[in-house]
C-alpha cells in the first residue's frame, strides 16, 4: 500500500517523537509498502539534506519525506488555531500528489482533513487528545468519520482512558502498540569505551526533564561509589541542572548521542535503568501544562532498547510498565524506594543473574516489541 504519514515534528532533533515516526517509516517500508512521511514542523533558515537526515536517525533512506511549514508566531492571539487552518492548503496538496491507499498520523487535525476529502485513516495517539483544543475538536468529529478506521494507542491503561472518555468508540477500533526498537546484532557492535575498565556500570538513557528517573540516580549514587553510572542524553540546560544536583564523583554525562553511535555506549553497560516515577512530564510540558503527567500511559522508547541489546534491567514498578516487564525479564523496585533501588543494583553484582534477566528479556522482544512487528500490527487488517 501507499502510506501517507502525517506528524507534527521537527526534522532533525532530539525528541522521542521524531525519533519514533522515522523508525515507524522504515518499518512501514521494509514490510513493503510506498510510505511518504510529511512532517508538518517551523521552517528554519538552514535545513539539513535529506540524506543527514536519515543518517541522523539511523535509518535507512528507504521513504520520502516531505515539509509543510506550521505557523509560529507566538505573538499572535489564538496562533494554533491560525497554525491548523493555514496548512490546510499544504495539506490537501500532499493528498493530491501522494494520492495514498491510507492516512496513519500522530497529527490528528490532519488525519481528520484527510478523512474528509475521502482517505481511510488510521490515528495514533500517545497520551489523552482531549487536553488539546484542536486535537479535542478534529478527533471528536473523526473517530465518527466512515473513513476512520481505528485508533492506535502506546498502552493498555491508554486504550481504557479512551473507551472511558468516548462512549461510541468500540474495544475493536482501538488498537494497543507499544513502542519498539529495532532488532540488534551483538556481534555486529563495536563498543564504546566509557569509564573504567572492569568496573560494574550501571546507564541511563533519554531525556532528563522531570519524572524521568534523574531523582533516583542522585539519591544513590554516592551510596554505592564503586559502581560508575553513565547518563546518556538529554538537553544541555538539564544536563547542567543535575550537575549541580548530583553530588557524586561516579556518575558521568554524555550528552546527547546519534542513534548510530548508540549501540555501542549500550553494549558497554550491564545494568540499565527505568526509574520513571509516579509524576512524568511530556516533553515541553511544565507545571502549567494541561498534560501534566505521562507516567499512566508511557511506553518508553528506552525500555525497548534495553530488551533489544540484552540488558540486564532495573525499573519502576509502574502497572504501565508491567504491560511489557515482569520479574522474569527484569528487577522491578517502587520509584521511591531508594534502598530498593540500591539492593537491586547490588544484587546485578552477580553477572550470571545479569545475563540471564538480559537473555529473556532480549527473547521477548524479539518475539513482540520489534519495529517490523509493531508496524505490521497497526495496520492489520487493512491492507488492499
Amino acid at each position: 500500500m501507499k502510506v501517507l504519514y502525517f506528524s507534527k515534528t521537527s526534522i532533525p532533533s532530539r525528541t522521542a517523537n521524531s525519533l519514533h515516526v522515522m523508525k515507524m517509516c522504515q518499518a512501514f517500508s521494509k514490510n513493503g509498502h510506498d510510505v511518504w512521511f510529511c512532517a508538518l514542523s517551523e521552517i528554519i533558515q538552514k535545513q539539513l539534506p535529506t540524506k543527514e537526515i536519515f543518517r541522523f536517525y539511523g535509518v535507512k533512506e528507504c521513504f520520502h519525506i516531505l515539509r509543510i511549514p506550521v505557523f509560529r508566531d507566538k505573538g499572535k492571539k489564538n496562533r494554533f488555531l491560525w497554525s491548523h487552518f493555514f496548512i490546510i492548503p499544504y495539506l490537501l496538496n500532499v493528498l493530491r500528489k501522494v494520492k495514498p491507499d491510507i492516512v496513519y498520523g500522530r497529527d490528528i487535525f490532519s488525519c481528520y482533513i484527510a478523512a474528509c476529502f475521502g482517505y481511510p485513516v488510521v490515528a495514533e495517539s500517545h497520551f489523552p487528545l482531549w487536553y488539546g483544543k484542536i486535537a479535542s475538536f478534529a478527533f471528536e468529529r473523526l473517530h465518527k468519520h466512515k473513513n476512520f478506521k481505528r485508533l492506535v494507542v502506546i498502552s493498555e491503561a491508554l486504550k481504557k482512558e479512551y473507551l472511558l472518555h468516548y462512549s461510541d468508540l468500540t474495544t475493536s477500533q482501538v488498537v494497543v502498540a507499544h513502542d519498539g526498537a529495532d532488532p540488534v546484532e551483538s556481534n555486529q557492535l563495536c563498543k564504546q569505551e566509557i569509564g573504567t575498565s572492569g568496573t560494574l556500570k550501571v546507564g541511563y538513557m533519554g531525556h532528563l526533564y522531570e519524572g524521568k528517573g534523574l531523582e533516583v540516580i542522585a539519591a544513590i549514587a554516592s551510596k554505592i561509589p564503586d559502581i560508575e553510572f553513565h547518563i546518556i542524553g538529554g538537553l544541555d540546560d538539564d544536563i547542567q541542572k543535575w550537575k549541580k544536583r548530583i553530588d557524586a564523583d561516579n556518575v558521568t554525562f554524555h550528552g546527547f548521542v546519534q542513534q548510530g553511535t548508540l549501540p555501542g555506549y549500550l553494549k558497554a553497560l550491564d545494568i540499565c535503568l527505568l526509574p520513571n516515577q509516579y509524576k512524568v512530564l511530556a516533553h515541553g510540558a511544565d507545571r502549567s501544562s494541561n498534560i501534566k503527567n505521562i507516567s499512566l500511559y508511557t511506553s518508553p522508547l528506552k525500555m525497548f532498547e534495553y530488551m533489544a541489546h540484552g540488558k540486564a534491567i532495573v525499573a519502576s514498578d509502574l502497572p504501565v510498565l508491567r504491560e511489557v516487564l515482569n520479574e522474569d525479564i527484569a528487577i522491578l523496585v517502587k520509584p521511591d524506594d531508594y534502598p530498593g533501588w540500591i539492593a537491586a543494583i547490588n544484587l546485578l553484582r552477580d553477572e550470571v543473574l545479569r545475563n540471564n534477566l538480559g537473555r529473556r528479556a532480549k527473547s521477548l522482544f524479539l518475539k513482540e516489541y520489534t519495529w517490523g512487528r509493531r508496524a505490521v500490527s497497526v495496520l492489520d487488517g487493512l491492507e488492499r
